[in-house]
């Protein structure tokens, strides 16, 4: 009687399946971890922001637009927001519009800023580059600072603004994921936003 054939000891095509299905899994779960170790997700997005930050500054210069960025500290967001023309910013003023404009506004010490806000209607900026942008990861901001504020904000939502004449509001940015830190720094003449790797010396 010939021998019965015996089973090949090789895997079935279903086998094959629940074992790559395994290992994909395992990966998607590795890569945000890693991630979030080497600090490529603050490195990311701090890059995605000063990148954002330099379109809007071209755009305020080249549109005659005041634009700014939105930053949400609390829901750890970023977005673009502009007004047509100068935002009624005007020349001068009397000391009385200062000093209403002062009780208006009064975590704002710039007078400039202070106008544009009085008078300006901000409406979404539609451009896929600078499109509303949640940070990836665990990665969150870290308290801001703005040229001209005595303290850096911490929560609610900041603006740092891009002015039609080719300036830029000074800012520090930071971008924290665990124990990484970017810092985003505006420069207020030639709108250049750029990435420092680490916590960057505040300096009016």
């Amino acid at each position: 009687m010939p021998p019965r054939p015996t089973r090949s000891p090789g895997f079935t095509l279903i086998e094959l399946l629940v074992v790559i299905g395994v290992v994909a899994a395992a990966a998607a779960l590795a890569v945000p971890a890693l991630a979030g170790i080497s600090g490529a997700n603050a490195r990311r997005a701090a890059g995605e922001l000063a990148g954002s930050m330099r379109v809007l500054f071209d755009t305020a210069a080249l549109r005659h637009a005041t634009c700014r960025v939105a930053i949400d500290l609390d829901h750890r967001a970023f977005w673009a927001e502009c007004a047509p023309g100068p935002a009624g910013i005007a020349p001068g003023g009397d000391r009385g519009d200062d000093e209403a404009l002062a009780e208006r506004f009064p975590d704002e010490t710039d007078p400039e800023v202070r106008r544009v806000l009085a008078s300006s209607t901000f409406g979404k900026y539609t451009d896929r580059l600078v499109d509303r942008r949640e940070l990836p990861g665990k990665a969150v901001f870290g308290p801001v600072h703005l040229e001209g504020r005595r303290d850096p904000q911490e929560s609610g939502i900041v603006y740092v603004y891009f002015f039609p004449g080719g300036q830029a509001q000074k800012a520090w940015v930071p971008v924290v994921d665990g124990k990484h830190l970017f810092t985003v720094v505006t420069e207020p003449f030639t709108g250049r936003a750029r990435v420092v790797a680490g916590k960057v010396e505040v300096r009016e």
